[in-house]
């Protein structure tokens, strides 16, 4: 593929090239990719390429920047391999036909199985690189969505067929053994341990490799020695304890923890489950990948903020520059319910999962400063009675009463705070301008789902009722990044400014208590 623009390089000598390249299209493009190796480990013996899968990240881990800027698509199977091959070529003295280890990990930004064209990607490689050394691996949370299971099934198949005998590497991020600490670090529905160690039982094969099972541990986190040794057969798997480098993310939510030596509890869990007949890797931090700031996504958002900051990112995103009263205003989160957000609906959206993170933002910001939080359900009591077009456009409907009409228990909506709609618009339910009228409400923040429907809908109906806009880009989701992006650019143009939850996070007045967050 041509066409690939290498915006920066940065190297650690000894350590690592970290490249972030814009790919043509629309929209934000950029991605990184490292070309790498092992502590202590030669070049010549071992070569690690980390490349990316998608545009950002559809997950948002509490410690990883990859999700930090939102979601803005899957890369396809030839823009894949060009990261492979830029890396190739720019290291003529090396020859990648004989080399003893050739380790492409697909690991860098965005969660590979969310992606399908990484398994052609996989099943591509041995023909343009039939060379003995070639090892993939992959890295994954797990995401618990039909598209993620289908394809660690599809997986299997790919691996017997192309990589045996010890060729492929699989690695499951889990972070924590507990449901609740492992979804504060990954804010997605995922696979259970006991549905994991199920799954290894059928990939790993004779001769292959065993799969790891990733901790990243903040402070004062421990392994859970005994769930570990009740559900994973150590035959199988690996135990990987990695340290949590300060990032953009993980510095917000207070997750950094830099070491260089394991604490005396992690000496103890891992001595334990060694002792259970576990292989375990303990992998400190570097300190030269921290000063040069090179973990997961930290080059990709920090570019993605200061094109935000100064423009380069179109300004035509923005909108006008108009007056908005704080201390009248009250944020409106449009549809972020679980009709989208559960993985087991028929409607998810995974893409919407860092759009709920920044919702959830906000809604702590606005109840901090005292200023209302009201949300809008999408639900229908009787589609034939009162579905009208929408029956008509859309196959699956949310009924009134069920799960799916449920706001996320992630935004912790309050009693009377919910508003129920049939159609696209917040204002098709009358009661909500009215309840809005009684407050003293004259702006809103607006975020939700789907940027380009129902939100756009909604802000479209608050101009011509009188309530001035900003639209929340990044608490916001579509189906997918053009119809996300074409709907912000609409709305910026004649009804609404747009603004990131960082940026409107800084605003003063009534949103003061919460600069410090920021």
């Amino acid at each position: 593929m041509t066409g690939m623009k290498i915006i920066e390089r940065r190297e650690i000598p000894g350590l690592a090239g970290l490249y972030l390249a814009e790919l043509p299209g629309e929209g934000m493009r950029l991605i990184e990719f490292v070309d790498t190796v092992e502590p202590g480990v030669r070049k010549e013996d071992k070569w690690v390429l980390m490349i990316s899968t998608q545009f950002g990240c559809a997950v948002g881990c509490r410690m990883c920047d990859a999700g930090a800027m939102g979601f803005h698509g899957n890369l396809s199977a030839a823009e894949l391999l060009a990261q492979v091959r830029k890396v190739l070529a720019d290291n003529p003295g090396l020859d990648p036909r004989g080399h003893p280890k050739l380790k492409i990990h697909f690991a860098r930004m965005g969660e590979p199985v969310l992606n399908p064209a990484v398994l052609e990607a996989l099943s591509l490689l041995p023909e343009e690189m039939p060379f003995p050394g070639l090892m993939p691996s992959l890295s994954t949370v797990a995401p618990k969505t039909p598209g993620a299971e289908a394809f660690l099934e599809r997986l299997i198949e790919v691996k017997n067929a192309h990589y045996s005998g010890g060729r492929f590497q699989l690695q499951f991020s889990v972070h924590a053994t507990e449901a609740g600490l492992r979804k504060k670090i990954v804010p997605v529905p995922v696979w259970s341990p006991a549905e994991i160690a199920a799954y290894g039982k059928r990939f790993v094969r004779p001769g292959d490799r065993k799969i790891t099972l990733n901790f990243a541990l903040s402070a004062g986190e421990r392994l859970d020695v005994e769930e570990l040794k009740r559900v994973f057969d150590p035959a199988l798997f690996l135990i990987k304890v990695t340290p949590v480098n300060p990032t953009y993310s993980a510095d917000l939510n207070g997750s950094s923890y830099v070491w260089n030596d394991p604490s005396a509890g992690l000496s103890v869990d891992s001595a334990a489950l060694e002792k259970a007949g576990f292989s375990v890797i303990i992998s400190p931090s570097s300190p030269e990948e921290i000063e040069a700031e090179t973990s997961c996504g930290q080059l990709w958002a920090s570019r993605m903020k200061e094109r935000a900051a100064d423009g380069t990112e179109k300004k035509s995103l923005r909108g006008r520059p108009l007056p908005f009263d704080r201390e009248r205003s009250a944020l409106l989160v449009v549809d972020m319910q679980e009709f989208f957000l559960d993985a087991a609906s028929p409607a998810y959206m995974p893409q919407a999962l860092p759009a709920l993170a920044n919702a959830a933002r906000l809604v702590d910001s606005f109840r901090e400063a005292g200023r209302p939080v009201l949300f809008t359900s999408h639900a229908h009591e009787d589609p034939a009675r009162d579905g009208g077009l929408m029956t008509k456009w859309w196959k699956k409907t949310c009924l009134a009463g069920t799960p799916g009409a449920a706001v996320s228990p992630a935004l912790a909506p309050l009693a009377g705070e919910v508003f129920r709609k049939c159609g696209y618009s917040a204002f098709t339910n009358s009661a909500l301008a009215e309840r809005l009228r009684e407050l003293g409400v004259d702006s809103l923040v607006v975020a939700g789902l789907k940027t380009n429907l129902c939100l756009e809908s909604t802000v479209r109906g608050a101009f011509d009722l009188g309530f001035m806009c900003i639209a929340a880009s990044d608490a916001a989701a579509a189906r997918n990044e053009e119809l996300h992006r074409a709907s912000l650019l609409a709305m910026a143009d004649g009804f609404a400014m747009v603004r990131t939850t960082a940026e409107i996070l800084k605003l003063p007045a009534a949103l003061r208590k919460c600069e410090s967050a920021v």
